[in-house]
């Protein structure tokens, strides 16, 4: 029963979980150096509940190079790095400092990892579930995702598991366990692409929810987010 069980879920791990019914095939992530584009007609990326009736002092000027937010604002221009920008709205969300929700999966999705990052991946399975992520030991190099912390989940299970938890090896095999650092990964992976078309109102979102960030000046890994251009800097460059 064993080998039918297993023959069965490797036969599944092509398929994304779902968590209201039979599962939605999807194709393999593109490795990380490639930034993915979705297509336009796919569901807007969710950033956060926004408040559209509050009169905002800041306005879109638009995306450039598919990886930057042009903002206007009252003392200048703010050039935004989406990705960064993304990770520290992540972060901050995996981080409430409450109990942490989990979405389990109807159906796991197995992951294989080289050796050396599947044994390191076995021990850090203790922190991970404390941190939301659930996974299982499949035999060799194999691994089930059974759960994902809930704000990650429905992005990360769209680009897939195989990103964060490779992250999350070679941190532990360089001897970061920290569950702070751990936690980085985790959220950070789920953040969008340099080079991924955003919509206007996705472009919209993310700032909204990146400037209600409590630290909006750098991302979980001490990166700046954003470069600030006043009208009397830009005055002066252009001799005026």
């Amino acid at each position: 029963m064993d080998l039918l069980r297993r023959a069965a879920l490797r036969a599944l791990g092509a398929f994304t979980p779902t968590w209201g019914g039979g599962a939605v095939p999807v194709s393999r992530p593109a490795p990380p150096t490639q930034p993915t584009q979705p297509a336009r007609g796919e569901e807007l990326i969710f950033f956060g509940e926004g408040e559209p009736s509050r009169e905002k002092p800041w306005r879109i000027l638009g995306q450039i190079g598919r990886t930057f937010i042009v903002v206007e604002t009252p003392e200048g221009l703010e050039i935004v790095d989406q990705h960064v920008a993304h990770e520290r709205v992540l972060f901050e969300k995996f981080q409430d400092g409450g109990e942490i929700q989990v979405q389990r999966f109807l159906i796991p999705v197995q992951v294989e990892l080289p050796f050396d990052q599947a044994e390191a991946l076995r021990a850090a399975i203790p922190s991970l579930r404390a941190l939301g992520v659930e996974l299982e030991p499949f035999g060799g190099n194999a691994f089930l995702v059974r759960g994902w912390p809930l704000v990650l989940a429905e992005r990360q299970a769209k680009l897939g598991f195989e990103g964060p938890l490779r992250a999350v090896a070679t941190l532990w095999r360089e001897g970061q366990r920290e569950l702070l650092q751990l936690r980085r990964e985790v959220a950070c992976a789920a953040a969008v692409r340099a080079g991924e078309e955003l919509s206007p109102e996705e472009q919209e979102a993310l700032i909204a929810a990146w400037k209600d960030t409590k630290e909006p000046a750098r991302c979980p890994h001490g990166r700046p987010i954003a470069v600030k251009l006043t009208f009397p800097e830009i005055r002066e460059k252009l001799g005026r």
